[in-house]
């Protein structure tokens, strides 16, 4: 998949990412990468309106639509 992945979309981007996370450290691991790496960062002042980014709720509820979507296709190494 990552192969086909436009750099130009972030919501492919993103999904791509949530997928190799979950494959590689499974929903657990993707979680705590997730809450480790949001720590805030740059000036969120400037910076808010620039871009619009995900919640933690929103991505934590893609995360859950990967991890089910990658059970179905039988994506995890068992």
């Amino acid at each position: 998949m990552a192969g086909n992945v436009s750099v130009k979309n972030p919501i492919e981007i993103r999904k791509a990412g949530l997928r190799a996370l979950n494959k590689a450290l499974g929903y657990e691991g993707t979680q705590i990468f997730m809450t480790q790496s949001f720590g805030g960062t740059g000036d969120y002042t400037k910076e808010k309106y620039e871009l619009e980014e995900p919640s933690f709720e929103e991505l934590t509820a893609e995360l859950w639509r990967v991890d089910a979507e990658m059970r179905v296709a039988g994506e995890y190494d068992e």
